[in-house]
């Protein structure tokens, strides 16, 4: 089976790059591989507060921020993401 080709978004950033753990990771390539257009504007912020997203209501989004929001390495990773 091939990888998805990786998209960076507007920060640079890729699927590898985003502090998540590996549920998180997959949730997050579902959303680049079936909105790459919408993956390729997110912003280091919209991992820092994923609630006010302007990806809101974006299914594959939303199941990532959903996730993340249960999953305690994924907090604690993502909050320390925020920090930088």
């Amino acid at each position: 089976m091939s990888e998805e080709p990786q998209i960076s978004t507007r920060s640079g950033w890729t699927t590898d790059d985003v502090p998540a753990c590996a549920v998180g990771t997959d949730l997050l390539s579902q959303f680049q591989a079936t909105r790459p257009n919408d993956y390729a504007f997110l912003e280091v912020q919209d991992f820092a507060d994923l609630s006010t997203s302007a990806f809101e209501g974006i299914l594959e989004w939303d199941a990532f921020t959903e996730h993340c929001a249960s999953c305690e390495d994924c907090k604690e990773q993502l909050s320390a993401c925020a920090e930088r």
